[in-house]
């Protein structure tokens, strides 16, 4: 156990305050500017509503906001999950159709297929939350397998892409993996989705065409700019609209995991948490899809939709502040999972149940060291190491995103900064940092921590 009391035996012992081995310098971080919370922004309302239209924004949340189903209390998250997933279907006819010959399919399709593969994890994962949970439990809309039987309807979707992308001798090997994938990832949920899997066990099958609705999504396909004849936009449209429902459903995760936590339900904000951070993984392999594009191509597709096409606003904006707002930013939600992501960190005395000292005396720390010592409240551990995971995924996340806007585009294209600063600036828990400090420090110079490897 870790001695609480120490302060007093430190002021009591014979090792002086100024010993060296008591001096815990702090890392030096050098931001090229300081970081404020309005450091994160939208971009002009012209470039965001372009953007939105270019995307069929409105008409895809129109869809996420209805409620089909008022007693399923995870509609709101698995329905834009479902829409990235059978977007996703979509991309890999789309990448398959392609008639250039100089573009790499067969990579194409493995990472496509792997962002498939990400996907139905994180559903399952939340399907499965969800019937661990006695509130919720039973609510999903299902169909029972006998009774499929008795009025002898489909067993799977009659209207997903990947039940067709089986009978294609170009994707039949790509749909039974992700065949198999729905198999094992669904196996501890009492019911599967439905998209043409085996289910050995005979388990109810999601009503998916009712949920998802694929034929609708399937007919926002179509973009402004067809007409311009790039290959790259059909790609970069499905893109798109994949992250965008991604950010959809993170949004509606991030305000449970704050209810959650008012509410005192910390295991259950713990299991959201970790889902959130899964979505960032998801949204940064989205985001690498960006290094396949044929780099000619996508230049020329930047110029066609006039994705570097500032307003006089964001030129005004620019000269004031030397920089630009990066590409990612036209997306509201985005930037709304991205500030909700990063205010967890007003959770952390609510979680702990202590109040923030206004001098800025080390309470918060003290408690965090008693929670990871005595692990009586484990459920509190695990919530803060999610919080803590957010971090580094959503900071990964930039890093990687500035690295791939630089490769596509040149390193002379824009000034990214803000990107910078936002992987760069100091971590959003110092009280926890400083509490895993000291009991590191404890426990290599306790007696009982001298045992070397």
């Amino acid at each position: 156990m870790v001695d609480l009391e120490w302060k007093s035996k430190m002021l009591n012992s014979n090792i002086s305050p100024k010993s060296p081995k008591l001096s815990l310098p702090l890392p030096t971080f050098h931001l090229p500017l300081p970081l404020t919370p309005n450091d994160i922004t939208t971009a002009s309302s012209t470039l965001c509503t372009t953007y939105e239209n270019y995307l069929h924004l409105p008409h895809l949340q129109t869809f996420w906001y209805s409620s089909t189903f008022p007693n399923w209390a995870n509609e709101p998250i698995i329905k834009p999950a479902l829409t990235a997933l059978e977007i996703t279907f979509r991309l890999i006819t789309t990448v398959l159709s392609d008639p250039r010959s100089y573009i790499n399919k067969r990579e194409w399709t493995r990472r496509i297929e792997s962002i498939a593969k990400s996907q139905i994890h994180v559903i399952a994962l939340l399907c499965d939350d969800e019937e661990q949970n006695t509130d919720t439990c039973g609510k999903a809309p299902i169909n029972e397998l006998n009774k499929i039987y008795q009025d002898q309807f489909r067993s799977y979707s009659e209207q997903s892409l990947l039940p067709k992308l089986a009978t294609w001798q170009k994707s039949k090997q790509i749909a039974q993996r992700l065949f198999s994938t729905v198999e094992s990832e669904m196996m501890t949920c009492s019911y599967t989705l439905g998209l043409g899997e085996q289910n050995f066990n005979g388990k109810p099958i999601l009503r998916y065409d009712d949920v998802c609705k694929p034929n609708f999504i399937h007919s926002l396909e179509t973009t402004p700019f067809d007409h311009i004849g790039n290959h790259e936009n059909r790609i970069l449209h499905a893109t798109h609209q994949i992250f965008e429902s991604w950010t959809r459903a993170a949004r509606v995760l991030l305000d449970r995991v704050n209810d959650s936590i008012d509410n005192k339900t910390f295991e259950k904000a713990a299991s959201e948490i970790y889902a959130v951070e899964r979505i960032w993984k998801i949204l940064t392999e989205i985001e690498d899809l960006h290094m396949m594009m044929d780099p000619e191509d996508f230049l020329k597709l930047k110029k066609q939709l006039r994705i570097g096409t500032r307003t006089m606003n964001e030129v005004n904006e620019m000269n004031e502040n030397h920089e630009t707002v990066p590409f990612c930013f036209r997306s509201k939600e985005f930037v709304t999972i991205t500030k909700m992501c990063r205010d967890l960190k007003q959770k952390v005395p609510e979680i702990l149940e202590v109040e923030v000292d206004p001098t800025g005396g080390p309470g918060v720390m003290e408690e965090a060291m008693k929670v990871y010592s005595e692990r009586k409240e484990f459920e509190k551990v695990h919530l803060l190491q999610g919080l803590q995971g957010i971090e580094i995924e959503m900071k990964r996340f930039f890093y990687g995103y500035k690295q791939v806007l630089v490769v596509m585009m040149g390193s002379s294209e824009m000034n990214l900064e803000c990107l910078s600063r936002i992987f760069l600036e100091p971590t959003w828990f110092p009280s926890l940092d400083a509490a895993k400090t000291f009991l590191g420090y404890y426990w290599e110079n306790s007696e009982n921590g001298r045992n070397t490897w």
